[in-house]
């Protein structure tokens, strides 16, 4: 009798888990109907957020190859320079969509559409101050650059050619500061799944403009202009999905607020200084192989550092949707389900990438030989190495989502810093001492010594705070903790 029960339980759970890919919203009257509805969003949006990805992963498998070969080398090149000039600009919003994600998930847990619209209002007036000053500034700046120099070319019809680019690309960003706001509020309802399936559309109709594009044999200015456009076009349609089923939600200058504005502000520049202290952290790695080591170096280090990634992208990608729904959560004094989907996505992590990144040890040298050839020999050290990486980042990504979710930011941003700088300063010196693995086992140590033992502090204080407070947590952080 026990072994039956035993077999029927995971029946039973995957029965359970199946039951929350519907499209039908479950009633959330009760504290289980919301429960279920929060993991039936969280998991639409990872389903979406997949299939998403995986359709771009597709489009680009063509548009790779038939960009390349219509730009050639020069025209591609200048492309890819001008793509990661506006990549190295995504903090311009200074955090404040996040920030306001935060804000729309504490309203829509206390049902206050007013205050949800008094959000949305003062971030879209604060994004566009931003774009503005970001506008005027591009507009002064843009006849003095050194498009020549700056793209490395020896062409003038090629450096005029690419800051016409450039310029459609800047307006683009410009544009998408403001209409960024759509797509945090849709998450902060916990409703990304809509973002991902508009985003999906737009890689398909990316392709579609590339497609015609290159029939007309138009230039790369048009080439931009096309792929731009249809990522506006997505964001305008999100904005319709989003006001046509939340109508209380549509932004009124009436309904700016000064308290509102500075609270998104806080919180923003709180974000900020997280995501500044990550890319310190964790974005240097190539850079500190290339300056030790050599370019050389890179490779070895990059592309098998790759194929671990992707397990961090994925597990990124499955507990994100969590963010809003633990902050909605807190704000309705759900306490329960917050300790809940916590742990059990803690050990759900902990169950997926021990195994996976175990069997990536043992077929890594096949799969990077299938892949590159013979060319990269990866050390099985390096391999190691970079599946503990992935494990033990993956747990703190587990723990940061809760700690965002629940607004404790002024903790995270000191010890953010903390560690990025301390990372940096590792790596530096275990590069020179271990080689390639030296970058790696620097964030492996500084997790361990450093990160995991502050979380092991925090949130067990975060839990006992919302245990004594109910649900009287403010977003700035929690009292107790900051």
């Amino acid at each position: 009798m026990q072994e039956r029960r035993q077999a029927v339980k995971p029946v039973q759970q995957y029965t359970r888990l199946l039951s929350l890919f519907r499209l039908r919203p479950f009633e959330t009257e009760t504290e289980a109907g919301r429960s279920k509805e929060r993991y039936r969003r969280a998991a639409l949006t990872t389903v979406a957020a997949g299939g998403a990805k995986a359709i771009a992963l597709l489009t680009s498998l063509v548009t790779v190859p038939l960009t390349y070969r219509y730009l050639g080398p020069e025209r591609y090149g200048i492309w890819m320079v001008l793509l990661s000039i506006i990549a190295a600009m995504n903090f311009a919003d200074l955090g404040i969509g996040n920030g306001l994600m935060n804000a729309i998930s504490e309203a829509y847990g206390k049902d206050d559409h007013r205050q949800a619209r008094e959000h949305i209002t003062s971030a879209l007036v604060l994004m566009l101050a931003i774009a503005a000053v970001l506008a005027i500034s591009g507009a002064v700046a843009y006849p003095f650059l050194p498009w020549m120099r700056m793209l490395n070319v020896k062409s003038i019809a090629a450096a005029q050619e690419g800051a016409e680019a450039f310029l459609v690309l800047y307006a683009s960003f410009i544009l998408n500061i403001p209409l960024g706001v759509i797509s945090r509020a849709q998450s902060g309802l916990q409703k990304g799944y809509a973002a991902q399936i508009v985003g999906a559309i737009t890689s398909v109709l990316s392709l579609g403009a590339i497609l015609i594009v290159i029939a007309l044999h138009a230039s790369l200015v048009w080439l931009v202009s096309a792929l731009t456009f249809a990522g506006i076009i997505a964001a305008l349609l999100n904005a319709w999905i989003l006001f046509r089923e939340h109508p209380w939600l549509l932004p009124r200058w009436h309904a700016y607020s000064a308290t509102s504005a500075r609270k998104i502000f806080n919180l923003g520049i709180m974000f900020f200084v997280l995501q500044c202290a990550f890319t310190l952290a964790y974005t240097s790695d190539n850079i500190v192989i290339d300056q030790i080591l050599g370019a050389s170096a890179v490779a070895l280090y990059a592309v098998p550092q790759k194929l671990f990634g992707f397990v961090s992208a994925v597990v990124s990608m499955a507990i994100t949707p969590l963010w809003p729904a633990y902050g909605e959560a807190i704000s309705r004094g759900d306490v329960a389900w917050v300790k809940r989907a916590f742990f059990g996505s803690l050990w759900l992590v902990l169950a997926i990438t021990i195994p996976v990144c175990t069997v990536l040890v043992f077929t890594g040298p096949w799969i990077l030989r299938v892949a590159v050839g013979k060319s990269l020999q990866a050390p099985l050290s390096l391999l190691i190495v970079l599946a503990v990486w992935a494990i033990v980042n993956s747990v703190s990504m587990v723990s940061s989502i809760l700690l965002n979710g629940a607004g404790v930011l002024k903790a995270q941003s000191a010890l953010a810093v903390i560690v990025g700088v301390s990372n940096l300063a590792l790596s530096i010196f275990l590069t020179r001492k271990y080689g390639v693995i030296g970058v790696c086992l620097g964030s492996i140590i500084t997790q361990l010594v450093i990160t995991f033992p502050t979380y092991s502090f925090l949130i067990p204080r975060l839990f006992a705070g919302l245990a004594r407070t109910g649900i009287e947590t403010d977003l700035h952080g929690v009292s107790s903790l900051t």
